[in-house]
């Protein structure tokens, strides 16, 4: 079975675009993207700067997702902490990605 017959999400990305100041700029960059996203962490988490937030893993198709940009899944949005690719039997390439959401 290929592994993205469990892709049971459509998400849309974003990369900042641009950065001036104290303001962060994202821009629309994949509009539609089919994945699977699952829980890595049982909890929220400190990070060191103070926020909270909590891990999740997620699939999807070999494309050009970055660390840094944002993943949004209908009004949760992530943050890509890691990025790989990995051939799944030889023959299903998919990435892997590291994403996290934070508690406003």
């Amino acid at each position: 079975m290929a592994i993205d017959t469990h892709y049971n999400r459509i998400i849309k990305t974003q990369r900042l675009e641009d950065e001036s100041g104290d303001t962060e700029a994202y821009q629309d960059y994949i509009p539609a993207l089919n994945c699977h996203i699952q829980p890595l962490d049982d909890n929220f988490s400190e990070d060191l700067a103070g926020s909270f937030g909590k891990n999740f893993l997620m699939f999807c198709q070999v494309c050009d997702i970055l660390e840094g940009d944002k993943i949004i899944d209908g009004t949760d949005t992530y943050r890509v902490t890691g990025v790989d690719s990995y051939n799944f039997r030889d023959e299903d390439k998919h990435m892997e990605l590291i994403i996290r959401k934070f508690l406003p």
